[in-house]
């Protein structure tokens, strides 16, 4: 193990630690919506993996170190890439410390590199929480500085769904060991009912993360998850191999056959799709050719018209917000929610990413409890273009009634 450790410690000190990329994708979209950066050391004939790596270090000064270095790694590789603008950077729970050095270490650095922090995704581990204070400061930290949280390795247990309790993240990444073989397996399907059932409660996104098979992924859609990374896809690899024809090939039939399942499988949701559609179309008609400054106005005069709606706002084409989040004739938040505010960044969230890229247009969700009233919604979004020929999102939260 001496002798090991050793050998480890004199790869860190001749800088052989490089970064490869797993992709995260979005079956509605057919695309890359991120990338996990993943730290190694050594060579591709003697791969040190980060546990090993890490483990090889107990003080702190020196763990902090080592993250520098995997940080920085991660940072220059992505800005050298076209395939995402979201960058995933794991965190482990266990090293995090009340002094913030981690944090403070994440906020100079990107900012050193120019990547926005709304553009990282900060990947929590669950299963090694030492001091819940620590990772509370560290949350509240990165979470005021613009980073987007996300829980890892959420398997449906007690423990897992109190983490998301504790750390109300942005994103909740569904662990392997739920997805194994889940399309034949009744109580891995509660579990994942489970962990999306809580995102809905918060308003977070949904990973399924270890998809190795196109029944796993066709399942966990129908599910509720909102996007997959997993070996059926790719896995971790060079920047520049992580979309190949290969990937591209197994995302179209994946949706194939999720239109196959859902085409014999009618259901009353569907027939209601035409509803949801004119409601939008009807909004964007009204909002084409209105000044910028009316926005909030044409908005509000339409929900007054249209009690089933919940609230509306608007977003550029880069997903930030541009009006606030206009509410409807007696809707209320619950103690705990906030509509979102001028300004807020939705760029990685469905209903901007899918209407943007020009695939699901009008997009539709399912039912989940708003992020902004707390109550159960589903939100339709489209585009129109306004007078310099600028894109604008718009989207609405259909009451549950």
């Amino acid at each position: 193990m001496v002798q090991t450790e050793n050998f480890i410690r004199d790869l860190v000190k001749e800088g052989k630690i490089y970064i490869e990329f797993q992709p995260i994708y979005s079956l509605n979209t057919k695309k890359v919506i991120g990338i996990e950066a993943l730290a190694r050391a050594g060579d591709a004939s003697n791969v040190i993996m980060p546990h090993e790596l890490f483990s090889c270090y107990d003080n702190p000064t020196e763990q902090a170190e080592i993250f520098g270095i995997c940080l920085i790694k991660a940072l220059e590789s992505f800005n050298f890439q076209q395939q995402s603008n979201i960058l995933y950077i794991n965190i482990d729970t266990a090293l995090l410390t009340p002094d913030r050095r981690y944090a403070s270490e994440l906020v100079k650095k990107t900012a050193e590199y120019g990547i926005a922090a709304e553009n990282i995704v900060l990947e929590l581990a669950t299963t090694h929480i030492r001091d819940n204070y620590s990772v509370m400061l560290f949350v509240d930290y990165c979470r005021k500085n613009g980073f987007l949280i996300a829980t890892d390795n959420i398997d449906g247990t007690h423990e897992s769904i109190a983490a998301i309790a504790m750390i109300n993240p942005d994103i909740i990444k569904i662990d392997r060991s739920i997805i194994s073989g889940i399309d034949k397996d009744e109580n891995k399907k509660s579990a994942f009912k489970s962990v999306t059932s809580a995102a809905g409660k918060i308003g977070a996104l949904t990973i399924a993360v270890g998809t190795e098979t196109v029944e796993e992924v066709i399942e966990c859609i129908l599910l509720g998850a909102d996007y997959f990374q997993g070996f059926y896809f790719s896995k971790p690899d060079k920047i520049n191999k992580i979309f190949s024809n290969e990937v591209r090939l197994k995302l179209e039939e994946a949706a194939h056959r999720l239109n196959v399942n859902i085409k014999n499988n009618p259901t009353a949701e569907s027939v209601r799709i035409e509803t949801y559609k004119r409601i939008i179309y009807d909004l964007v008609s009204t909002l084409t050719g209105t000044p910028a400054e009316t926005y909030e106005n044409t908005l509000r005069s339409y929900l007054d018209g249209h009690n089933e709606l919940e609230c509306a706002f608007m977003m550029d084409q880069n997903g930030f917000q541009i009006t606030s989040t206009v509410m409807g004739r007696g809707a209320e938040s619950l103690p705990g929610f906030t509509p979102g505010l001028l300004g807020e960044n939705h760029g990685i969230k469905n209903y901007f990413y899918a209407v943007r890229e020009r695939i699901e247009d009008p997009f539709i969700s399912g039912w989940y409890t708003s992020a902004a009233t707390g109550k159960r919604c589903k939100t339709i979004s489209s585009k129109f273009y306004d007078h310099a020929g600028r894109m604008i999102v718009v989207s609405v939260d259909l009451k549950k009634f």
